[in-house]
């Protein structure tokens, strides 16, 4: 009998890992949207701006997903201006997840 319950609780904690795998992820501040400040490729860093003005530097791991106006990207197809959300960890310092948009068309009438 114990060992059917055994096996139980090791199967709903495998479900509930596979279903809810960011219960377990550490978050940094919310993903706000921010603009690119700059992307060092070479060094695998970011600069963001959020909208008061703050500005910090992210590490990019080769684990990190990126997109760019929902298709997958690299972080050599980010560029300064555009509008990201990130996903951090890490204390706030490695970016998990880049979720990167064009800028919207300035108006010129």
């Amino acid at each position: 009998m114990n060992r059917r319950i055994s096996y139980l609780a090791i199967a709903m904690g495998v479900v509930f890992t596979i279903l809810c795998p960011s219960a377990f992820a550490k978050k940094g501040k919310p993903g706000t949207e921010m603009k690119l400040v700059s992307v060092d490729v070479p060094n695998n860093k970011i600069t963001v701006s959020d909208p008061n003005g703050n500005i910090t530097t992210l590490a990019v791991m080769q684990v990190t997903t990126v997109t760019l106006n929902g298709q997958p990207a690299k972080l050599r197809d980010l560029h300064r201006g555009m509008h990201v959300n990130l996903s951090v960890s890490q204390g706030g310092k490695v970016a998990d997840k880049i979720d990167a948009t064009t800028p919207p068309a300035k108006n010129t009438n």
